[in-house]
């Protein structure tokens, strides 16, 4: 493990602990995280000199000595922006280094690699006019549907049809703020554990769906990467024998029986009338649609059943589902639940709490908040993230 990921991490921790415990003081931070003291103090030392934090005194009991020292998020530290690439759409969300949105909006998008730097940047600039704070864009984090190597490329985004684009060259040469880019999966996991209902929780298992199924490992407090940054690919699992094809190329994935594209086409095969969206196929469950719940039922069983090979590999202490899925829990849990029951090792089920993400559906574009802040806060950090 090389000094300089080290460094990122230890970085990303002591920010992460002073974001969600404001005024937590240097001598807790090291009991919290179990970095060494001196490392703390170091990296302090620099957030402070960079103007990211502020130091304030701590009324504490009346004990004789210094007074315990605060450590804030300073509120005039700078801007971060979350961009969110999907097969239709781009989101954008400005934040300061708290992580908590000041502006969103979204626009749509024709999918086209040529002329997106410029799009892309101009809704930057947009953003971050509309939120309405003073201060330098400290960076930009580039969310995207595909896979990632560490020096920036994207080697394929099916739903894009985009493969071998070097798309933090691409980004960076067209922002004025330094970019930060990442497979969509892993950014959303991040963002659960900075802002959603895994804070704290160093093991879990995320998998999210949209235009497609993605997920990451999160373990030990961090993402698992593999061997070149592309560990994580959860929506390929083989879950059908001989199943239906997926956009990778192969059968039997869990994406084709969970993303938008996969439900909406199994739904028009058994009606003749194809969902135009996953808004429609909410609607028309909640209509009791008969069909349409029972498409559900079997993506929720075939989700269960992926989910219990995870269970039975990993022994995570939490299974999270975001994106799509978020949404659709009422449909999708009972199937989840009779799938773990029937294919997960007993020891081990009852050890994994499954839940459905509440951040995926009141805020669905902080995966790049989560990448550009990670970026920000790692001093140095490298600009493929996770």
């Amino acid at each position: 493990m090389s000094k300089s990921y080290i460094r990122h991490f230890n970085a990303n921790a002591i920010f992460h602990r002073i974001r969600i415990e404001p005024n937590v003081s240097q001598r807790d931070i090291v009991a919290r995280t179990g970095i060494d003291k001196s490392v703390v103090s170091s990296i302090i030392n620099q957030f402070s000199e960079l103007g990211l934090v502020e130091r304030s005194p701590v009324a504490t009991s009346n004990k004789p000595g210094r007074p315990m020292e605060g450590l804030t998020i300073s509120p005039e530290s700078g801007l971060i922006v979350g961009v969110q690439i999907e097969a239709d759409t781009i989101g954008y969300v400005a934040a300061a280094l708290d992580g908590i949105p000041l502006s969103s909006r979204a626009q749509a998008f024709n999918g086209k690699l040529d002329g997106v730097a410029d799009l892309v940047a101009r809704g930057v600039r947009e953003i971050v006019s509309e939120c309405g704070r003073t201060g330098d864009t400290l960076g930009v984090g580039i969310s995207l549907p595909g896979l990632l190597t560490d020096e920036g490329v994207l080697l394929h985004a099916p739903v894009l049809g985009w493969r071998g684009v070097p798309v933090v060259d691409m980004f960076s040469a067209a922002l004025d703020a330094p970019v930060f880019a990442g497979n969509d999966g892993k950014a959303a996991a991040m963002a659960e554990y900075m802002f959603g209902e895994c804070i704290d929780t160093k093991d879990f298992i995320y998998l999210f769906s949209g235009s497609g199924v993605g997920g990451a490992l999160f373990l030990d407090g961090d993402i698992y990467r593999g061997a070149s940054g592309l560990a994580g690919e959860l929506g390929h699992i083989k879950v059908v024998p001989q199943g239906r094809y997926c956009s990778c190329g192969a059968s039997g994935c869990l994406s084709p029986y969970l993303s938008e594209p996969g439900l909406a086409e199994e739904i028009g095969r058994l009606t003749g009338n194809r969902p135009s969206s996953f808004k429609d196929i909410m609607q028309r469950a909640g209509a009791n649609d008969e069909v349409v719940v029972g498409v559900l039922d079997n993506a929720g069983a075939v989700l269960g059943s992926a989910i219990s090979s995870l269970v039975n590999i990993f022994n995570p202490p939490l299974v999270c589902l975001g994106g799509d899925m978020a949404s659709a829990e009422p449909y999708l849990r009972p199937a989840v639940e009779r799938a773990l029951q029937r294919l997960a090792h007993p020891s081990m089920s009852v050890q994994t709490k499954v839940i459905f993400s509440q951040l995926s559906t009141v805020s669905p574009f902080l995966g790049g908040v989560a990448l550009a802040l990670d970026g920000v806060t790692g001093l140095d950090s490298p600009h493929v993230l996770p």
